[in-house]
Formats: C-alpha cells, sequence, structure tokens
C-alpha cells in the first residue's frame, strides 16, 4: 500500500501541561508552538492538564485545536512532601485518563509530551510518537553518580527504577523524537530497538527585530524557577561562587535573575545585594534578553537542550555556560558561546566579555546566525512533518528501519 507524499493528518496531543504561548516553562511554549504551526494543514486535537487558574488561556487553543479535552488540578503555592506525592498521583490519573480517551475515538497520529506523561499510556491503533522533551534517566543517573555516604545507596536505586521505567515507557512507541543529538545517542542505548529522532526546540519564538539599548555590566540569568531546584541552584552557585570573582576586576557588574516563581532564597539575594535584581515574572522576554550585557546559563545538572540558552543566542546575546548547558544545543565553545564549568573558569570568560566588547559582539553575532541555521522555525516543523511522513510510511509498509 502506498501513501500520498502529503497527507493532511487527524493528530491528538496529549501533553502533561497546558500548552501556553507565554507559558512560564520552555516546554509549554514549545508545543504551543507546535499545535499552532500544524493545525495550518492538520487537523488537531488535545488533551492536557489544566492547573486552576489556567482557564484563561484555553481560548488562545480552541481558536487552534478543533476539540480541547482538559483534566483539572489544583494549584498549589508551595509543594512540600505531602503536595508533592498529591502531583506525583495526578500525573498518573492524567496518564490513565488520556489513554481511555484515545479508545473512545480514531486518531491517524498520536502524540505524546514528556516521558512520565506515557506510564499508563497503551499500545494503540494509530501510530504513536512520543515526544521526550528530557530523557528522564540522565539527570537521575548523573545524581547517583555525585551523591556520596549513604545518599548515594538511594540515589543508585532511584537511577534504576527511573531507567527501567523510561525503558518500558519508550518501547511502546513507533518513533520518540529527542531534542538533541545528544539525548538521541542516550536514549538508543537505554533502548536500542525503539525508532529515535531529532526534533530540536525552534529557538527564538519570543525574539523580534527589535533592538534595545545594552545595560551596560548587567548579566542575565533567565530561567523558571518554580518546582525547579535546578535553575534556583544555578542562580545561587552563580551568585555565591561566581559573581564575587567577577567583581574582583568588574566591581559594578549586575546581576539579573529573572523569570517565572523565584523562591525566597532567590528574592532574598536582592535585599542583601544592590546590585542583584530579581525580577520575578518578565512579560518581555525579548527586551529582557537585549538589554543585558551576557547571558550566563550556569547549568550543572544535564536535563535535555536548554532553550533559554537558544533564545539568548537568538537575541544576539554573547552567551556563557557549562558543558551541561551547551551539551543539547551543540554549539563550538569559542566560536558560537563560552563554555566553563568552575567558578574561576566562568568568572574569567564573564570578566573577558565585558572587557573585550568587540569580541563579545562578535561572538553573540556568530551564535545568533548557528541557531538561525540549525534552529529556525521553518526548519524544525519541516522536520516533524518528515518524521510523521516516515512513520505514516512505516507503518503502511511493516518495515522497521530506524527513522
Amino acid at each position: 500500500m502506498s501513501v500520498p507524499e502529503k497527507q493532511n493528518l487527524k493528530i491528538l496531543f496529549i501533553s502533561l501541561f497546558l500548552p501556553r504561548k507565554t507559558a512560564s516553562h520552555a516546554g509549554g511554549r514549545h508545543v504551543f508552538w507546535l499545535l499552532q504551526s500544524l493545525a495550518q494543514r492538520h487537523e488537531i486535537h488535545l488533551v492536557t492538564r489544566l492547573e486552576q487558574g489556567e482557564e484563561p488561556y484555553l481560548q488562545e487553543l480552541e481558536n487552534i485545536c478543533t476539540t480541547v479535552t482538559t483534566y483539572s488540578y489544583p494549584a498549589v503555592e508551595k509543594r512540600n512532601a505531602v503536595e508533592s506525592m498529591r502531583l506525583a498521583a495526578n500525573y498518573l490519573g492524567f496518564s490513565r485518563f488520556a489513554d481511555r480517551f484515545i479508545r473512545q475515538q480514531s486518531f491517524d497520529l498520536i502524540q505524546v509530551e514528556w516521558v512520565e506523561t506515557g506510564l499508563f499510556i497503551f499500545r494503540h491503533g494509530a501510530p504513536m510518537v512520543l515526544d521526550a522533551h528530557d530523557v528522564i534517566t540522565k539527570p537521575a543517573e548523573r545524581r547517583a553518580a555525585a551523591a556520596t555516604g549513604i545518599s548515594r545507596v538511594l540515589a543508585w536505586l532511584v537511577w534504576q527504577v527511573v531507567k527501567r521505567l523510561e525503558q518500558a515507557i519508550v518501547r511502546r512507541y513507533d518513533c520518540v523524537t529527542t531534542l538533541s543529538e545528544f539525548d538521541r545517542s542516550y536514549m538508543r542505548s537505554l533502548s536500542p530497538q525503539v525508532p529515535v529522532s531529532v526534533v530540536p526546540v525552534p529557538a527564538g519564538l519570543d525574539i523580534s527585530s527589535k533592538q534595545y539599548a545594552v545595560r551596560p555590566r548587567t548579566l542575565l540569568f533567565f530561567a523558571s524557577y518554580k518546582h525547579r531546584f535546578v535553575n534556583v541552584a544555578a542562580a545561587l552557585w552563580f551568585h555565591h561562587e561566581v559573581l564575587p570573582l567577577v567583581r574582583q576586576t568588574c566591581a559594578d557588574a549586575r546581576f539579573v535573575i529573572a523569570g517565572y516563581g523565584p523562591p525566597e532564597a532567590l528574592t532574598g539575594l536582592a535585599t542583601a545585594d544592590p546590585l542583584t535584581e530579581v525580577t520575578g515574572f518578565v512579560d518581555d522576554m525579548d527586551r529582557c534578553y537585549k538589554e543585558a550585557e551576557i547571558f550566563v546559563a550556569p547549568i550543572r545538572t544535564g536535563g535535555g537542550i536548554i532553550v533559554k540558552v537558544l533564545d539568548a543566542l537568538a537575541a544576539g546575546r554573547p552567551v556563557v555556560t557549562t558543558t551541561f548547558g551547551n551539551e543539547g544545543v551543540g554549539a563550538t565553545p569559542g566560536e558560537h558561546l563560552l563554555v566553563a564549568d568552575t567558578p574561576a573558569d566562568f568568572a574569567a570568560a564573564v570578566v573577558y566579555l565585558l572587557l573585550h566588547p568587540e569580541q563579545a559582539h562578535a561572538l553573540g553575532a556568530k551564535g545568533q546566525e548557528f541557531v538561525r541555521l540549525r534552529y529556525g522555525q521553518e526548519t524544525i516543523i519541516r522536520q516533524v512533518e518528515e518524521t510523521y511522513q516516515k512513520l505514516a510510511n512505516k507503518r503502511c509498509s511493516g518495515k522497521t528501519e530506524e527513522l
């Protein structure tokens, strides 16, 4: 049976988080962009979790999708151990809910967002794609390697449980997509028999062609902090370990911690340090990026492609990050951005860019061109549709080759 070169498909998206154009985290914005782009040529249906208070954002999804089905859960301001358990139970409940929903209708293709979503979603008649925003085994393995003492035993056990769960989940899918070649290789090492394709996040969804005056000596770290301890830890590490070394040479260096949901551990920094600014949620991300002289991404735990690095590069900002921060991005250190892993090396890279503005500008320009070519929106959506088409051809021909 042959398949037409291009098809209009009835596609079901299952998203653990509400896709939003202005979502507080990159994954939500990425899924919204996917829905918006694919809806121009395909019939899109969505099943998603809906946090209390997010109801006003449903309209923008209903304007895009043919149907939107929600699974509600209460908003939690502070997450303690009990609330974390409730949230985990809600994840599982949503997974079961989505699996039941699939059985009630017929679709040409089903795409599940985030590995955790697929725990109780089983194989159905339509081709199934798992969009693995993060390979969840990878950070678990790295935490186990970094742990010491008795905690290392617990961390090792957690790693093994997460590894086996992820292996069981991905085996149910006709194709798994990762955000980077590094994650693709890691996923293939976990489950060699599963077809894995790379479909990265497009860079600069919030970046425009507008220009803004740079605030001299401003170092920006932009992230979502609510319930994301790795981002909080990154900001604290930079402020406590790196910034004092920078200020030995550049005493007026200002550190801006921008993004949704900063905890007291971060907001307190601004009280104690007049040159540290904690903004909270930012309406105009484009301006926030472009007003910074340097973007710093002190990522110390690997977890997939770091979208904030892509956005900073798309905005033309010179970037200093760690090996983990560049891991999924795949830029060339020294050509598109600077990479440093110790406080001394990180501070030295920042100071160099502050003292050499021409070189900093050149680095930012090369980084901007890099993401334009590799992570442009048209390039990415073409990759998505090519993956769908290959999957349709494979299903019809019965072939099992790598996508």
